[in-house]
């Protein structure tokens, strides 16, 4: 056993220690939240860490391990998916943050990628105006900006860069496996 002592208290470390906005006033290990209404699931969001700072002059959740969100429908069933590998959801401005390997993928199995993508809750909306990737089952699209509504189903991209057409691309791979059949046959 050991003792420490100070013979003199630094006022700026001891404030800098005990602020309460530096900690979280709560923290919560494997996280799964079901949001209802009117007695349906609207979603489940599920989380391995969160962090809560509620002393702060900005109210912050922050989910330094990530979050996996499920959307649903009228129906129950799933219409959107969203993961991101960290987030922040800002409690005065009902807003949401997602970074780092964000990914969104709706019932058609139109996929988005995003280095950053924003949910604002109240007016219902995602956006990004970073660099975003949609893959559809037609095409990829690239581009820099994104907005859409929160199921993901009515989407627009800003800025775009550049579009894959990927059934010309099946049916080039596929003349070019005939042709090399055929060459083979002949051989």
């Amino acid at each position: 056993m050991f003792f420490l002592s100070c013979t003199k208290n630094d006022i700026t470390v001891v404030n800098n220690l005990t602020q309460a906005d530096t900690l979280p006033s709560q923290t919560i290990r494997d996280l799964t939240t079901i949001y209802m209404d009117t007695g349906r699931v609207q979603m489940i969001l599920k989380a391995p860490l969160v962090n809560y700072y509620s002393e702060r002059e900005e109210p912050v959740m922050i989910f330094p391990g990530g979050i996996h969100v499920d959307f649903y429908d009228k129906n129950g069933q799933v219409e959107t998916r969203l993961q991101a590998g960290h987030a922040i959801y800002y409690q005065k401005k009902n807003l949401w943050e997602a970074r780092d390997s964000v990914f969104a993928m709706n019932s058609t199995g139109e996929r988005l990628d995003a280095e950053i993508l924003f949910w604002d809750i109240t007016k219902k909306r995602i956006y990004s105006d970073k660099f975003v990737r949609i893959t559809t089952p037609d095409e990829i699209i690239f581009g820099e900006g994104f907005e859409s509504d929160q199921a993901f189903n009515d989407w627009n991209i800003n800025n775009v860069r550049g579009t894959v057409y990927l059934q010309s691309y099946q049916e080039q791979k596929d003349t070019t496996t005939i042709k090399k059949s055929q060459k083979s046959r002949k051989e």
